[in-house]
């Protein structure tokens, strides 16, 4: 800068001026406030196209966890962390690197070896170089005949190594197949993608979850393949530490085509259960997108487990004589990758944000810790899941199925079908406490290649389940869906964002992580005044958390242009909404008419990829998840959320999930972040806040007067993942016309008859599903040729009257069920027949828990009364 001794500026000419060169301001540190459980300053960011946190352990004072990439068993510039109890995070200088996952402490010499380092009681560090142990490494294990001295290291490629845990000397038992390592012995194991390693009753345990994958036991010599499946974790009551020689019981999970698998290894016996997915995102063939979920001791016997998209406790007495005690959560949409007890605090290490694939959103791979408590996981997405014992399989008579596990939720049916050309009667039977003691709950008879179904009695309580057929049978499908009443809303979380139906005051537009420093977030912003007129800012977000305005040309160019929604993302026609895949047409519901056009901003985000190797989609008010083709695809997609909001769109910044389109009115929050101008805010929280923005619903169908051909099926159309539903049906045929209604209840594309409904002339047929009915799609078939339609009312389940009681004083109460957070109102009438629009509202209000009650002062003035309870 310029200055004089007059000053900068003095008003006239002077003939001395100073130069001085200013020095630049201070960096602005990094804000440390914890939002939603994640605090954005622990952030860890890479350049290599995925940056997991594969382990976290408490030790020697302080949290150490390690970050990997996708495929590095030679090292890689990824790093041993450190995290004290203020919060520091700091790189170890002995960090090597590689694609490592794998922890285990060792009881003996008091060290923990986490990846390729071996950290002492005072938390000196160790390492061993990838030049002598490569691999990505994925397990470690006690050993099976030197345990005072020695540990097995296991690779996801097969390679198995011996370490002496004193000197840190690597023997190599097996050769690790795609680190250009060491020649050596082949394991020749089924699968490619290594997981767990569990040392038990003589054996060490490997698991592989990649192209079929395997669950393989080592006794020192030979290897014996247990299962040719994919699985993923094996551990034991010892957990981390271990097992002692006195329970030496040993856990494994895994997937098929139908279910989780979990496997039961007590007294050289194997023992097979299934649990449900709450998630299709992880099926893929090749195991890529499962991470590594765990089974872990939180606290003093309190153990978490997770898999397939839920959350369970899990008991640490579980075995043959006691399978009781299996709990679900949570259904959640990040993915954890570890999780441990520290500070008060559940930690949890997290795959949040990677470049893999083509991932241009991410702008460069960055993942966060997460910090809560056990209380924080239920208020993530009510348990709800889908899986089964058979799909499509041959079953013999008289023979009970694999246990199956239903505890822990709500609205629970069972669809069957099968191929066989006679009925075919099969046994429900219910373990309730999970000791073993089967009893027959009901009897199922499907007639010759047909389709049945069976809800459970509403508050039935039991564990396990199974079946048993009275004779063989071909091509059987037996296949759960299990809910429960979504989370209630919490609308003071959200009320920054801005409301669907708003035309001014706020601010809109595109968010990105800066590509190649994700540390910073920008924002092209479009910004709606007070009187609906448009302006164009650009800001940037630091670590800080302060919002600026910049000047960067370029980028928001960019912004604007390559990363702009160029259209909806999906299509629209009367009946609902259409989603295009490949030669596929997929129909979704819709929501507030708002939504049909874009707003002033444009259209809204549609599709992005927010976790790792998974996509939100987000059409007409309502969220999704989204897996990736090879997990299934569009066919799989699941409703998350029904918001009513203005969300231009979407990212994952920081472990954070960033949202714009926030009102001008908002006020400042931790979750409201306002611009230095003031003109644009952001809102930043955590994607399974999602959960809590209110249950999915909406309206639609395949057709809306829409022309439809004899015999020729309609588009499916979603039904999984929403509560009530009903179902109209209309003509325009000067005859009567039959309606089939078809499900597919296993997002296969395969379909069974649910009904058939004849439909008079200028008659409109309404038909309400039985309350637990849900399968994954609907479609529907006309036996004319004629102008139809077919339309879909989702939403939460209806209130409930429970009783009517008269009070002293002749005062009438009503008590009724809902769900918590929904608006209600009393209606009442004099005459029963007319429409319940017409009903006379005696007063509104919101379900502060599940239940209400309502008293009529009234009711002496008006002693012939009939109450209904709506929403709203």
């Amino acid at each position: 800068m310029f200055t004089t001794v007059y000053g900068s500026n003095p008003g006239f000419e002077v003939d001395e001026v100073v130069a001085a060169v200013a020095a630049a301001p201070p960096a602005v540190p990094d804000a440390i406030v914890n939002i939603s459980g994640t605090y954005p300053h622990l952030a860890v960011f890479s350049n290599d196209g995925e940056i997991g946190i594969g382990a976290v352990v408490p030790w020697a004072n302080k949290l150490w966890f390690v970050t990997y990439p996708p495929h590095a068993p030679n090292g890689s510039a990824d790093k041993l962390w450190m995290v004290d109890s203020n919060l520091r995070l700091t790189a170890h200088p002995a960090s090597v690197g590689c694609t490592d996952a794998n922890r285990l402490i060792h009881r003996e010499s008091q060290q923990l070896n986490i990846g390729h380092y071996f950290i002492d009681s005072n938390g000196t560090v160790r390492a061993i170089s990838p030049s002598l142990m490569p691999g990505r490494l994925t397990g470690s294990a006690r050993h099976l005949t030197d345990p005072t001295n020695k540990i097995y290291i296991a690779t996801m490629e097969e390679g198995l190594y011996e370490v002496n845990v004193h000197t840190l000397a690597v023997t190599q038992l097996y050769e690790d197949t795609n680190s250009g390592g060491p020649v050596g012995v082949k394991a020749n194991l089924p699968g490619q993608h290594g997981k767990g390693l569990y040392s038990s009753q003589g054996r060490l345990v490997y698991s592989n979850n990649g192209t079929g994958g395997s669950l393989c036991a080592w006794d020192g010599t030979n290897w014996t393949v247990i299962e040719s499946n994919k699985f993923t974790e094996v551990t034991g009551p010892g957990g981390i530490r271990g097992n002692d020689a006195s329970d030496d019981r040993l856990w494994a999970l895994g997937w098929d085509t139908r279910s989780v698998l979990l496997r039961l290894f007590e007294r050289g016996v194997w023992t097979r259960y299934r649990l449900p997915k709450g998630s299709y995102t992880h099926d893929a063939d090749h195991g890529w997108y499962t991470e590594w979920p765990r089974i872990r001791e939180i606290l003093d016997c309190k153990l978490l487990m997770h898999m397939h998209g839920l959350f369970y406790y899990f008991p640490k007495g579980f075995s043959v004589t006691n399978t009781g005690g299996i709990n679900p959560i949570c259904t959640y949409l990040k993915m954890p990758v570890d999780y441990c007890w520290w500070n008060g605090q559940l930690v949890m290490g997290r795959d949040d944000a990677s470049t893999t694939g083509g991932n241009i959103w991410a702008g460069q791979s960055h993942s966060a810790l997460w910090f809560g408590q056990l209380s924080d996981l239920e208020t993530w997405g009510r348990p709800m899941g889908f899986g089964g014992i058979w799909l499509n399989d041959t079953v013999s008579a008289n023979t009970p199925s694999e246990p199956f596990l239903v505890k822990g939720f709500q609205r629970r049916i069972l669809h069957m079908k099968h191929s066989t050309a006679a009925t075919v009667n099969f046994t429900l039977q219910h373990d309730a406490t999970g000791s073993g003691v089967w009893t027959n709950l009901a009897t199922i008879a499907i007639t010759n290649s047909g389709y049945g179904y069976f809800i459970f009695p509403a508050g039935f309580d039991t564990t396990w389940v199974r079946l048993v057929a009275d004779r063989n049978a071909t091509g059987v499908s037996a296949y759960f869906h299990l809910q429960n009443p979504p989370q209630p809303p919490t609308p003071e979380l959200f009320a920054g964002i801005a409301e669907a139906t708003a035309t001014n005051g706020l601010s809109a537009g595109v968010l990105r992580p800066q590509t190649g420093n994700a540390h910073t977030l920008q924002f092209a912003a479009t910004v709606v005044d007070a009187n609906g007129t448009l302006s164009q800012a650009y800001y940037e977000m630091d670590g800080s958390l302060q919002l600026r305005r910049a000047t960067n040309t370029g980028a928001e160019a960019a912004l604007r242009s390559t990363y702009s929604p160029a259209n909806a993302g999906f299509t629209l026609d009367a009946a609902s909404v259409i989603y295009t895949e490949g030669t596929n047409r997929f129909r979704l519901p819709k929501t507030l008419a708002v939504y049909d056009h874009p707003f002033a901003f444009g259209w809204p985000r549609a599709a992005r990829e927010v976790v790792t190797e998974r996509q939100l989609f987000h059409a007409h008010g309502t969220f999704y998840e989204l897996p990736l083709n090879d997990s299934g695809g569009f066919r799989r997609v699941r409703p998350i959320t029904t918001h009513g909001k203005q969300i231009s769109d979407f990212a994952s910044w920081r472990g954070l999930f960033v949202v714009a389109g926030v009102a001008a009115a908002a006020a400042t929050n931790t979750h409201v972040y306002r611009s230095d101008d003031g003109q644009a805010a952001v809102w930043l929280g955590d994607v399974d806040d999602l959960w809590r923005m209110g249950p999915p619903r909406g309206v639609g169908g395949p057709w809306k007067n829409s022309p439809v051909t004899n015999g020729v099926p309609s588009d499916p159309y979603l039904m999984f993942g929403y509560e009530r539903k009903e179902l109209e049906l209309s003509h325009a045929h000067s005859a009567p016309v039959t309606f089939t209604v078809e499900i597919d209840f296993a997002a296969d594309n395969s379909w069974s008859e649910y009904a058939r409904f004849t439909v008079a002339p200028g008659q409109t047929l309404r038909h309400v599903f039985p309350d637990g009915y849900s399968a994954h799609w609907v479609r529907v078939k006309s036996d004319t040729t004629t102008i139809a339609t077919a339309q879909f009312t989702y939403g939460p389940a209806a209130p409930q009257m429970t009783s009517a009681t008269t009070l002293p004083g002749c005062a009438f109460q009503l008590t009724f069920t809902g769900n918590a957070g929904e608006s209600y109102s009393v209606r009442a009438s004099e005459i029963l027949g007319i429409p319940l629009a017409e009903w006379f509202v005696l007063g509104r209000g919101v379900f502060q828990t599940n239940a209400a009650t309502w008293r009529d002062s009234d009711i002496n003035n008006r002693p012939r009364r009939f109450y209904a309870i709506s929403i709203p």
